[in-house]
């Protein structure tokens, strides 16, 4: 073995006529180099020479790497990245070395985001995204500090980790930024139809004719209204309630029924009760007026809801308010007791929730009428009137006339008197 000072170059005559040359420096090159991405090489080239600085060919060199760490060297000079920090590379050729100083810095070239796309189908939905930054070799890079942003909040809302909430329909692109660099993941919402609500879910119409509009909503499977959907509507019974494409029903009768909208093969109904509810009653006559007593009139009441339709599904009760004057049964007859003038008062009651009607009775006195009256009292339907005994007229007693001669028979004709 040759002394540490001595090295052998290759190609040196057997014959001993030449004297080996012997290394006196190595030097590398580059002498210095900055690897930005993990996994990046590099080639480093060691030039062996001699003391009066002639390069040697053909001398053996040997690589080295004083931290495997952040570099390694291979046997012909090529160094890797391995992580970020700083390496000193050395080339060995007999007693001289070269070294290069290699410094390992991940430079951040973009931020890929996973998912990278992704549907949330409910109002309310989230999916968590994560940002990693990497250099040119897709290695991570490390202590990027990331700000997240969305492009639509009316679409997805995104916290500082990452959280994607779906917050309406459409898309919308959510962005990672640090270090100079953005990267996007696009998020769809798309509502998922799930259920139906009819609102409100129960009404009662007052009156024939009246109206009220219902409103269909689609549900997502958070309990969200999904937008831009087509309802069909449809009575179960029209001939209690109508209703048209708009949802808008309409009181034809007393009753109940469904009504129903769909969308799809889903719908849902609301339940629809018309019960009419007298807002007057009128009384037919109001005003009238009796000759004597025991005449009597018919009178008759009729509750009217709130659109002037006859409410037939109630009661009515009849009072007089003077029972001196005149009475009433429970079908509306008044009968005269007394000269004056009474009120009979008609109550509707059940569907007229106590709505009242008055009318006005004048009895004459006995005997005030004139033959004229009498004559109109006559005339009028449902009346009953007292009967007056005729008048005859009374011849004076010729037999009791004081000095009267009585007078002379005419001759009887008849044939037993011949």
């Amino acid at each position: 073995m040759l002394p540490p000072i001595v090295a052998l170059v290759a190609g040196i005559a057997c014959d001993g006529s030449q004297e080996p040359q012997i290394v006196a420096t190595v030097v590398v090159s580059p002498s210095s180099a900055e690897l930005l991405a993990l996994g990046e090489t590099l080639q480093l080239i060691a030039t062996a020479r001699d003391e009066n600085g002639q390069t040697i060919e053909g001398a053996v060199v040997n690589w080295a790497s004083n931290d495997n760490s952040v570099a390694t060297v291979d046997g012909s000079g090529v160094v890797t990245a391995v992580q970020n920090g700083n390496a000193t590379v050395t080339a060995t050729s007999g007693s001289a070395a070269g070294t290069a100083s290699i410094t390992v810095a991940q430079r951040l070239v973009r931020i890929d985001l996973s998912p990278s796309a992704d549907t949330l189908f409910s109002i309310g939905d989230t999916v968590r995204l994560t940002a990693q930054p990497v250099d040119a070799n897709s290695n991570p890079v490390p202590d990027i500090a990331i700000l997240w942003n969305s492009a639509d909040d009316s679409v997805a809302i995104v916290d500082s980790n990452g959280l994607v909430t779906a917050t309406g329909s459409g898309r919308a692109n959510i962005t990672a930024t640090g270090g100079g660099v953005s990267g996007a993941a696009t998020i769809s919402v798309s509502q998922i139809l799930v259920s139906m609500d009819v609102l409100p879910s129960s009404t009662t119409l007052l009156s024939l004719g009246d109206t009220v509009r219902l409103s269909a909503v689609g549900l997502d499977a958070n309990g969200h209204a999904v937008a831009g959907l087509f309802f069909t509507w449809i009575s179960k019974n029209d001939a209690v309630a109508a209703v048209d494409s708009m949802g808008l029903v309409s009181a034809v009768r007393t009753g109940s029924t469904d009504v129903f909208a769909s969308s799809g093969e889903l719908r849902d109904s609301a339940g629809v009760t018309v019960a009419q509810l007298a807002a007057e009653v009128l009384v037919t006559p109001a005003v009238d007026t009796l000759h004597a007593v025991g005449d009597t009139v018919r009178l008759s009441a009729s509750a009217r809801d709130a659109n002037g339709h006859l409410v037939e599904d109630t009661d009515y009760v009849w009072t007089t308010r003077d029972s001196s004057v005149v009475t009433v049964d429970g079908m509306g007859l008044v009968t005269a007791e007394g000269p004056g003038t009474g009120e009979i008062e008609v109550k509707a009651t059940r569907a007229g929730v106590n709505r009242i009607a008055i009318a006005t009775i004048t009895v004459l006195e006995i005997g005030t009428g004139s033959a004229s009256a009498g004559g109109a009292r006559s005339a009028q339907p449902g009346r009953r009137l007292p009967l007056l005994p005729a008048a005859r007229p009374i011849a004076p007693d010729p037999l009791r006339s004081e000095g009267a001669v009585p007078p002379t028979p005419p001759p009887s004709t008849h044939p037993r008197a011949r």
